[in-house]
């Protein structure tokens, strides 16, 4: 029987699921540089992850926008846990890509709504 951080986790998936699966977000690309081991004798060649979800963008209240931590122009993304293979997302992180709406934003901050260990979607603040 399912516990309430897996109906949770299946809840936020289903509201952030494209528009075209039901739900009301879109698509959305997330991409990350990585590097592989570090070998003196021959340079490293950056790789790069990419991975396919959906989420949905919201403006901030002018009220929060601080012009340090938040600027005009930030947005707030919130990202299913759940990519459109099915798999587990990956926690985004600081510096990550992410092209939503045909805009390619860069991930300020990452703050997962973890509970009880399992994170069941993610709010992004973005900048352009």
């Amino acid at each position: 029987m399912p516990d309430i951080y897996d109906r949770a986790k299946a809840t936020a998936t289903r509201m952030l699921a494209p528009r075209s699966k039901g739900g009301k977000g879109l698509e959305l690309v997330l991409r990350r540089e990585t590097q592989g081991e570090y070998d003196p004798d021959a340079p490293t060649a950056p790789s790069e992850l990419v991975v396919n979800g959906s989420g949905l963008r919201e403006e901030y209240d002018s009220k929060y926008i601080d012009g340090t931590l938040i600027i005009r122009g930030d947005v707030k993304l919130l990202v299913s846990p759940v990519q459109l293979s099915g798999e587990d997302m990956p926690t985004p992180q600081n510096d990550d890509k992410i092209t939503f709406d045909g805009t390619v934003y860069t991930v300020i901050a990452a703050s997962p709504w973890n509970y009880a260990g399992l994170s069941v979607g993610f709010e992004l603040q973005v900048r352009k």
